[in-house]
């Protein structure tokens, strides 16, 4: 194996400079505040302390919430800041508002975590040294545990088939290296959760969270894959993720309804198309190897989607690699 370069000095001096952790915030459940205490506990119990927290809460609806978060920033001694919104936008917008707040206190490394789960003692630990040693990579992630509303395990058997998706990649050889979007997009499908992943603030700052609800996340994935450097993947700092058992689906679920499948299909393909824009403007794919990456990808989406239990999204999306008739242009 080649060693690694060392790492440069202006990248040692980001890794080196206080971590920020970005979480949106939402609170329409009794449980909320406990399940963010939960998960702040995870973060004051991290090896390495060298962090702050800005929550962006999304407008949430009650007094009492906003209230109780502006007592929580206040008795942080700074560690934990607040930025209330007074108009509901949305998680991937709230994220970005956070790494831009990083980035204006010249924080160098963002770690994306939601109010709900848990972090690894060691993530921030692992994660900057990682990135302090392997300045070729600009994005990491780990795998993660589903726990349910009371914090115990939650059996594979009983996980919708887009997360065992996920987890399932994991196993054997995980998604790493340049150019990882293609893998991501044709062989692995969706390839982890927001509360798994860091990456260097410029990088977040380059490739935003798109304005939409529903997989924003995927789609950012494939852009920072694609317009960044490496990704590297860390197993040994799973993180917990939450998914309440009495409830269908997350909220976003709830919130998009009945056609959140059609919505994730389409903010997916458009995330996919974008890195294919960006890696053609870099140089990195050919012009010629468009057609085999769209159609694997499209092949790779009818699949997840018809795992989901959505037969008829799978068929029109498998149209979609038919070649066009002779004669029809």
């Amino acid at each position: 194996m080649t060693p690694a370069p060392p790492a440069t000095a202006a990248a040692t001096a980001a890794t080196a400079a206080t971590a920020t952790f970005v979480m949106p915030h939402y609170s329409d459940d009794p449980r909320a505040f406990q399940y963010l205490e939960e998960t702040l506990a995870s973060l004051r119990g991290q090896s390495d302390q060298d962090w702050r927290l800005v929550i962006v809460d999304d407008a949430s609806p009650q007094p009492r919430d906003r209230e109780r978060l502006r007592d929580l920033a206040a008795a942080s001694d700074g560690r934990i800041v607040l930025l209330q919104q007074d108009v509901n936008r949305g998680q991937g917008i709230c994220r970005n508002i956070g790494v831009r707040w990083a980035h204006e206190q010249g924080s160098g490394i963002v770690l994306f975590q939601d109010a709900d789960d848990l972090s690894h003692p060691r993530r921030l630990e692992l994660t900057r040294r990682v990135l302090t040693e392997r300045p070729e990579v600009d994005f990491i992630y780990s795998t993660f545990t589903v726990i349910d509303e009371a914090g115990a395990p939650v059996p594979e058997n009983r996980l919708t088939p887009s997360v065992r998706e996920i987890i399932e990649s994991h196993h054997d050889a995980p998604v790493e290296g340049r150019d990882a979007w293609i893998r991501m997009g044709v062989e692995t499908g969706y390839t982890t959760l927001t509360s798994t992943v860091a990456v260097r603030t410029e990088l977040a700052l380059a490739h935003p969270f798109p304005d939409v609800r529903g997989s924003e996340d995927g789609h950012t994935w494939f852009r920072m894959a694609a317009g960044g450097g490496a990704l590297g993947y860390i197993g040994s700092i799973p993180s917990l993720y939450r998914i309440p058992q009495n409830v269908t689906g997350s909220s976003d679920r709830s919130r998009i309804g009945a056609d959140y499948y059609r919505r994730k299909a389409e903010v997916d393909t458009a995330g996919f198309f974008h890195a294919m824009s960006i890696s053609l403007q870099r140089q990195t794919i050919q012009l010629s190897d468009v057609p085999d990456l769209k159609g694997g990808f499209l092949r790779r989406l009818s699949l997840t989607m018809e795992r989901e239990g959505q037969p008829e999204l799978a068929r029109e999306i498998l149209d979609m690699t038919a070649p066009e008739p002779v004669g029809a242009r």
